[in-house]
């Protein structure tokens, strides 16, 4: 949960700010249970292996590739109003980190694990591979790190503080040991053997075990901000990319950290 305090020390405001970097898996489609009538479907060892159903032995998640690219962006602050204003106004701007595990079900997107029963110890063996290649630090810990962020608001403008975290991404699929044989075999997979689909995501961490990734604010001008053109009617305003909403006045900065 974000907490935020203020003070206002000759005019700058100073903002704590709770954030979240995640560990994240690529969704997976939830089907009917297997019956042991019938071979699992690559559906239903899905749902297993996310469940942690008695019918396995074990589930794992067989990693074929592993890459470092730009995770997820997201929003780490409340938005800063300059609409009054006729000099930029800058802040400084606390940013607290808890790495945490997400997961969601029935889509394309990247979901939290954690605080969840879903996928019991089927990524715990690539998280540690990942920890010991990149020496991730406290990736699956709640405690948090702090950042410092010194930005600006443009005068007649709003904005927002935005990451986004460097992460490692490994590829692969999920192979299910049922207890049982069914049709001469009990190993099934999910979405097929030696496909690399199903995604798993690390957040890289500095050597001060803060984040990795690259900070910019987002700002928009008051005017777009209100009946005319709200910045709800602008596609994924909180989730775009670095510069990718240029074509809606939306006006992207970078900013430096310390």
């Amino acid at each position: 949960m974000s907490a935020y305090s203020t003070a206002a020390p000759r005019g700058r405001r100073y903002l704590v700010i709770g954030a979240t970097l995640v560990v994240a898996a690529a969704a997976l489609i939830a089907v009917m249970n297997r019956t042991n009538a019938n071979a699992a479907t690559a559906s239903e060892v899905a749902l297993h292996c996310r469940d942690g159903s008695p019918l396995l032995e074990k589930c794992d998640f067989i990693q074929r590739s592993m890459t470092t690219t730009d995770g997820n962006s997201f929003r780490v602050s409340e938005p800063q109003n300059n609409c009054d204003g006729t000099e930029p106004d800058e802040f400084g701007l606390a940013v607290s980190v808890r790495s945490s595990v997400e997961t969601k079900v029935e889509t394309n997107n990247f979901f939290r694990l954690s605080g969840t029963v879903s996928f019991p110890g089927v990524f715990d063996a690539t998280g540690t591979a990942v920890s010991e290649r990149f020496q991730t630090t406290g990736f699956r810990d709640e405690t948090a790190t702090t950042v410092t962020i010194n930005a600006e608001v443009k005068p007649g403008h709003r904005g927002a503080i935005y990451f986004r975290p460097k992460v490692v991404e490994a590829a692969g699929f999920l192979e299910g040991t049922y207890k049982e044989a069914t049709d001469g075999t009990k190993v099934f997979f999910f979405p097929e053997r030696n496909a690399d689909t199903v995604l798993v995501r690390f957040p890289l961490a500095n050597d001060g075990g803060d984040p990795e990734g690259f900070y910019w604010i987002r700002e928009v001008e008051c005017a777009n901000d209100g009946p005319g053109v709200s910045r709800l009617q602008i596609p994924n305003f909180n989730t775009a990319g670095f510069g990718e909403l240029a074509g809606f006045g939306v006006t992207d900065t970078p900013v430096t950290v310390g």
